[in-house]
């Protein structure tokens, strides 16, 4: 990264900050919703199987490009959408949250905690921080939206532009690697927990 790009990181950093504390407080929910609703968390893990086993029977790349496009599209929307007063990003980060740990809880259960971890943490390393970056960003666009809206002057659309530049030069790329690993690497790690 250039080191206007790691400067505007740096500008955002009270907006990834509120996206990180959102997500892992929608994550204690998860967990607390999966912990009282066992039966409820295991037909959500059931319908989730069915609705994406289909790509199970595709060719790996195109899984990857799917993966990468998924994600990079709706970071694409947290980020844009954030100009509505930060609200589809909160709601983004927050749901994936809550879908994230309902999942790895009735995973953990079938095998192991390590399993679990052995299949998210290769490319969530990357992708997680990417998902809350863009949210970020669009909650910076929103906050920015509310200010302007107070009568305070600012340059909305010098701040989308920005945002959508930093989202295509660093966002987009890293995206991709972590679909890379996703598909290729992940599965590989994880078969190793699997009892």
């Amino acid at each position: 990264m250039e080191q206007k790009e790691i400067e505007y990181i740096y500008s955002l950093k009270k907006y990834i900050l509120t996206m990180f504390i959102v997500f892992i407080f929608s994550m204690i929910i998860g967990l607390v919703v999966s912990a009282k609703n066992p039966g409820l968390s295991e037909t959500y893990l059931n319908n989730f199987e069915d609705s994406f086993s289909w790509i199970k029977t595709l060719n790996p790349l195109l899984i990857m490009f799917i993966i990468f496009l998924n994600n990079a599209i709706k970071s694409l929307f947290a980020l844009v959408l954030g100009i509505g007063f930060g609200i589809v990003p909160i709601l983004f980060v927050a749901g994936n949250g809550v879908i994230l740990t309902i999942l790895a809880d009735v995973v953990s259960k079938q095998y192991s905690v390590l399993f679990v971890v052995a299949a998210t943490l290769p490319h969530g390393i990357i992708e997680v921080p990417m998902v809350l970056i863009s949210s970020g960003i669009g909650l910076r666009l929103g906050h920015v939206m509310f200010l302007s809206l107070k009568g305070v002057q600012n340059d909305i659309r010098g701040e989308l532009k920005s945002g959508v530049r930093f989202y295509m030069r660093v966002i987009v790329p890293l995206l991709f690697v972590a679909s890379i690993v996703e598909t290729f690497v992940t599965p590989l790690i994880a078969f190793q927990f699997m009892k």
